[in-house]
């Protein structure tokens, strides 16, 4: 189920910065004038809008309607997409329009303004677009056309999390089983961990565990396991001075070689460009 006005809404971008482990938010409190969207891709931190609080980590967007204080707190220093937008509509439409918007600012305020978005992997392809964009060599204007067009399509994901999650039409139950699965996963990350150790340990098969955590998370265990794996060696690569291969059984991968061809896959880069790049 849509909105029933949503279509007459359009954001239009007006700022994009990503955040790369940041260690403290420069205020722990703070209020826009227009529409903001955190798309987090590592880390977490507590946030609170309004009535609406909650944990925000890899996978989460959090978005904040203006003149509304949005209170967040480090856990673990995030690496997020913050991005500012207007809502637009129609013109000569603007009676409907303030109505849709306040018909979002409802919505949004029952999901904690947390909404869920259910396709990961293509809400993941357009924030690397994103960063693509601020990296190429383009003209401001076409810059912001090509990543307006992401934009759109991640608003898209939002206004159809929150339409299903205020109505209550096809909301998946939370999986206790799963969210399970990720505490041990995020818990035992660094370690020499097994996930079919875990599948017995949950009862199930291997099979299963991956099929379940997939539905409720996202992604599969592995996948989960290799993106938390891989921020803790982003962070040491940037934050410290040890070699890959120390970075690595820190990480709970076996070695510098497995690492680095990991993270290469992963991150499109290697390792030693990644902190090249990201030092300061």
């Amino acid at each position: 189920m849509m909105l029933n006005r949503s279509p007459i809404l359009y954001p239009s971008l007006m700022h994009h910065v990503f955040w790369n482990h940041k260690k403290q938010f420069q205020y722990s409190v703070d209020t826009y004038g227009h529409w903001v969207l955190f798309a987090v891709e590592g880390g977490s931190f507590r946030y609170g809008i309004g009535d609406g609080e909650g944990t925000a980590q890899m996978g989460d967007v959090i978005v904040c309607p203006p003149g509304i204080d949005f209170h967040r707190d480090v856990i673990h220093a995030p690496s997020f997409h913050f991005i500012g937008f207007s809502l637009g509509f129609i013109s000569g439409e603007a009676v409907e329009g303030q109505e849709a918007v306040q018909d979002v600012h409802h919505r949004l305020a029952a999901s904690a303004y947390k909404p869920a978005v259910a396709h990961k992997e293509r809400f993941a392809d357009n924030l690397r677009y994103f960063k693509r964009q601020d990296e190429a060599a383009a003209e401001i204007d076409q810059r912001s056309y090509w990543q307006n067009h992401a934009l759109n399509d991640i608003w898209l994901f939002c206004l159809q999390s929150i339409a299903v999650g205020v109505v209550g039409d096809d909301k998946k139950p939370a999986d206790p089983l799963m969210e399970q699965a990720r505490l041990y996963i995020q818990q035992n990350a660094y370690k020499d961990m097994s996930l079919l150790v875990l599948a017995d340990e949950l009862g199930i098969s291997p099979v299963q565990l991956t099929r379940r955590f997939n539905r409720s998370v996202g992604m599969t265990p592995s996948r989960y396991l290799s993106h938390i794996r891989l921020e803790q060696a982003k962070s040491l690569l940037v934050d410290t001075h040890l070699n890959l291969e120390q970075i690595a059984l820190a990480c709970g991968f076996n070695n510098g070689f497995y690492l680095s061809r990991v993270f290469t896959k992963l991150m499109k880069v290697s390792p030693s460009a990644y902190r090249k790049t990201n030092r300061v």
